[in-house]
């Protein structure tokens, strides 16, 4: 059935919470099946799509479906928990849209966190507006909640002019970097261990609710995004390499990079990691197989040119 004949689409945002209205007499199984059959065939459609009408506005479904799917435990990163539900995440508090005021607020909250995470938030309480607008009759209210939805707009507008996106650092897995050397650096080493943790369990969405202990007026993912920062600005600044040339080893910059969760090149190091796993035995009993035979030689020269003189000596 194509997308034009069913009951459930994706063409502009209007149909896609239309979707998720007549989703709602579905098992939630039901439900997140298909919000995600859809978000697959939109994204596809909007590769053969040229229109800028009409990809303006599959990407307005596009958020609708994403943003429904992380409040429903069925986002992409919820994939290494045992079942979606298992791995409920926090909502980060305080955002809104119910007037200019509440509208600022959410605007200042998101700031300095993951832009994709901005660009779904700032879509999703779009969204939102629109199903409780159709439902408000005092004027005040439909008036205030647009004022608020304006600002909104107004900065989703500028995001995608300003192509934001390109500035989202994904995370890496946990369990890859716990693969590499531990960081020195202590605020580092409680990150991972925040991210790793009974709490996060590897699920970096939970970090948006998580703070360090010393220092609990920001999150997890925006002390993240100010380190990852810094550390950008110094390999950039100094020339540095990513990689050790002979050894594919992370240079030591680099690796603090990673100790963020973070990589320019992610899949060189998943592939490091890879060699490491697959060789570090076997290089361990040559390395020792080679440190027994050097100290061997070692011990064997030794005693030879102890044993030379002597013999020279019943030689005079």
């Amino acid at each position: 059935m194509s997308e034009g004949e069913s009951k459930f689409g994706f063409k502009d945002m209007e149909k896609a919470l239309e979707t998720l209205k007549l989703l709602e007499s579905h098992d939630m199984q039901y439900r997140k099946l298909t919000v995600r059959g859809l978000l697959g065939r939109a994204k596809r459609v909007l590769t053969m799509t040229k229109a800028a009408e009409k990809l303006k506005n599959i990407n307005d479904a596009i958020g609708v479906f994403e943003q429904w799917l992380e409040e429903n435990g069925g986002g992409a990163s919820s994939k290494n928990a045992k079942t979606d539900g298992d791995d409920k995440v926090e909502t980060v508090p305080g955002l809104g849209f119910k007037d200019k005021a509440a509208a600022e607020a959410t605007l200042s909250i998101l700031e300095e966190r993951d832009p994709d995470y901005q660009r779904l938030a700032i879509k999703g309480l779009i969204g939102s507006s629109k199903r409780v607008l159709s439902g408000t009759k005092s004027e005040d209210k439909i008036q205030s909640i647009k004022e608020g939805v304006q600002l909104l707009e107004d900065f989703l507008e500028k995001f995608e002019t300003e192509n934001r996106i390109k500035d989202n650092r994904a995370y890496l897995p946990h369990a890859l970097v716990a693969k590499l050397p531990e960081p020195k650096q202590e605020l580092a080493a409680e990150f991972l261990a925040a991210y790793g943790g009974d709490k996060a369990k590897g699920n970096y969405k939970h970090l948006r609710t998580m703070y360090p202990k010393e220092e609990d007026s920001k999150s997890w993912d925006i002390v993240r995004n100010r380190q990852i920062a810094k550390l950008l600005e110094q390999i950039k600044s100094e020339g540095a390499k990513l990689f050790d040339v002979e050894t594919g080893a992370p240079s030591e910059l680099h690796l603090e990079l990673i100790h963020w969760a973070y990589s320019p090149q992610p899949d060189k190091v998943k592939s490091y990691v890879d060699k490491l796993a697959k060789k570090s035995p076997e290089k361990r009993k040559l390395e020792s197989d080679s440190s027994s035979d050097d100290d061997k030689s070692t011990s064997s020269s030794g005693s030879e040119e102890k044993a030379v003189p002597k013999k020279k000596k019943k030689e005079e």
